[in-house]
């Protein structure tokens, strides 16, 4: 969702970002088209953009960073790998604000854009030749005339992994699919070179998960260090002292729809069975489920940048609605758990820090009167939503969540579409 802050749509069709919804409820092939969608979406609104004219040459910037990483030993095969290193290459457009606007000086004058990165991962090859296309947003934490502290975020995807494959031999359970999700936040520090050059030095943690797209997903973790060269399109301009101006808060409400399909597969084993009769294959190839369903929530601003809320929802998780089993003979089978299908209802605080038009929510929930079953398949009552949120027009909404469970299993991917009914403003302050 960083993509579509980074190139504020105000002139381009909304029609295209409802396909991303669509083919999210599909089996996994189509589920990675949406993805390739996502991307080609991000490609052509920026000719959109360019098209509007509505970003000067003056706030262009471009930048290449090489970096050098270590990932952790967070599952059994990366523990026993001797060496954990990997270095990589970056490269962005991202467009430098001018101070001119109020969220310009409350997030410290940011900068926004896109880029993609390659990996190398040296000695441990066999774990492909990843890249990632993303969306970056970052800003100042203090500035003097010739250097800068800065933060970064960065969130898209990343593909050509090696992913786990029994009947090649490849028992890597880091990625069950060629496909992730990207996540980088970091920091780093700029001394500038010229009136158009910088030269900077970070540390960035990496986060790489597939969200429950294919099993196993152990997802890697790692730290980077990394050295940048970033280049002005016109000399730098320091903007005034920054004054933060009164605001007006807001409530609003929202009504959203959401879909996406998780891979699950059988755990453990029945009993009168043992470990060895599991048929590995058949347990990793596992079956797809879809998940579907309506929220609404209303948040109430509280500062310029923050709102707090309470949602509800009513949802369909068709995953909940069944389980595996072995039957007589051993082989894995699937069934339904109940005599008729369930629906879950859930409320949730919600947390939201607002970038202008793009929303970052942090929703933990709960789902009541969720009944029990076979402890290996049930999720707890208690979950959490990690979303992105971008604001087209004025009520129109479009979105990415991230639902889990003990705050480190992922559930699903959730894909958004909404609509603001309405925005009030509370008082002046």
């Amino acid at each position: 969702m960083l993509f579509l802050f980074a190139l504020k749509q105000n002139g381009c069709s909304a029609i295209h970002y409802k396909f991303l919804f669509l083919f999210s409820l599909k089996k996994y092939s189509t589920y990675l088209k949406s993805i390739y969608l996502y991307i080609a979406v991000f490609i052509s609104s920026f000719a959109c953009l360019k098209a509007q004219d509505s970003i000067q040459k003056s706030n262009l910037q471009a930048s290449f960073s090489l970096q050098y990483g270590k990932f952790l030993g967070t599952n059994d095969y990366l523990k026993n790998l001797k060496h954990r290193d990997f270095v990589g290459a970056s490269a962005e457009i991202t467009v430098q604000t001018d101070g001119s606007k109020e969220w310009h000086r409350r997030f410290g004058r940011p900068y926004y854009g896109g880029g993609i990165v390659a990996y190398d991962f040296l000695k441990n090859s066999a774990m492909g030749e990843p890249f990632a296309v993303y969306g970056t947003f970052g800003g100042r934490i203090k500035e003097t005339p010739t250097h800068s502290l800065n933060y970064e975020t960065r969130a898209g995807f990343a593909f050509n992994w090696t992913p786990f494959d029994l009947e090649k031999g490849y028992l890597n359970q880091t990625f069950g699919s060629s496909a992730s999700i990207y996540i980088n936040f970091g920091a780093n520090y700029k001394y500038y070179l010229t009136k158009n050059v910088d030269l900077g030095l970070g540390l960035n943690f990496n986060h790489f998960s597939n969200g429950a797209l294919k099993h196993p997903n152990k997802g890697l973790n790692a730290f980077t260090s990394n050295l940048s060269l970033t280049y002005r399109f016109a000399e730098r301009e320091f903007a005034p002292k920054d004054t933060l101006s009164a605001f007006d808060k807001y409530s609003t409400l929202d009504v959203n729809v959401f879909g996406g399909i998780r891979h699950s597969i059988f755990f453990g084993k029945d009993e009168g069975f043992e470990y060895e009769d599991v048929d590995l294959v058949e347990k990793f190839k596992g079956r797809y489920y879809q998940n579907w369903g309506m929220e609404t929530v209303y948040h109430r601003q509280v500062t310029y940048k923050s709102s707090l809320g309470l949602g509800i929802g009513l949802m369909y998780d068709e995953d909940y609605n069944n389980k595996f089993y072995q039957d007589e003979n051993g082989v894995i089978q699937s069934t339904k758990r109940f005599k008729r299908e369930q629906l879950l209802l859930n409320v949730f605080p919600s947390y939201r820090l607002s970038i202008s038009k793009f929303d970052i929510h942090l929703q933990p929930g709960f789902y009541l009167f969720k009944k029990s079953g076979d402890r290996r398949y049930d999720k707890t009552i208690f979950y959490q939503r990690v979303g992105f949120q971008y604001t087209i027009g004025k009520n129109f909404l479009i979105g990415i969540g991230l639902r889990s469970f003990k705050f480190h299993k992922a559930d699903y991917i959730e894909w958004r579409l909404g609509y603001r009914i309405f925005n009030k403003k509370m008082n002046n302050f």
